[in-house]
């Protein structure tokens, strides 16, 4: 039986390594018996913005990010009111990213067996 695992980034993409750590960390777990998903809480939601370039920064650029997302079907998710907040209004559709409600956090969260936040 797959464990599942939910990857919460918090950090801006902006000169901070989390965004694409959490990433690299969840493909990382397709060659163990673990199911990752991958949430980008608060400011880490700026990093599903169109306009985001995190190979400007050096970090995992946003297209390979993507396409082991597209291959692997990762679940990634955002709270819409970090959206709001932080106006991330032109969002990546190639993330395929599922939107929640903060009020629905609790619930979410309880549906991993593990719960890391980085």
């Amino acid at each position: 039986m797959e464990k599942k695992v939910l990857f919460v980034v918090y950090q801006s993409p902006v000169g901070s390594i989390w965004v694409n750590e959490g990433f690299r960390t969840a493909f990382g777990m397709y060659g163990e018996d673990i199911e990752p998903a991958v949430m980008l809480l608060d400011a880490a939601s700026v990093a599903l913005s169109k306009d985001t370039s995190p190979e400007s920064l050096g970090l995992l650029p946003i297209k390979i990010v993507q396409r082991f997302i597209k291959r692997y079907e990762t679940p990634v998710y955002v709270v819409k009111e970090d959206l709001e907040k932080y106006k991330v209004k032109n969002i990546d559709e190639n993330f395929c990213a599922k939107i929640l409600s903060k009020e629905k956090l609790p619930d979410f969260f309880h549906e991993f067996d593990y719960v890391i936040f980085m």
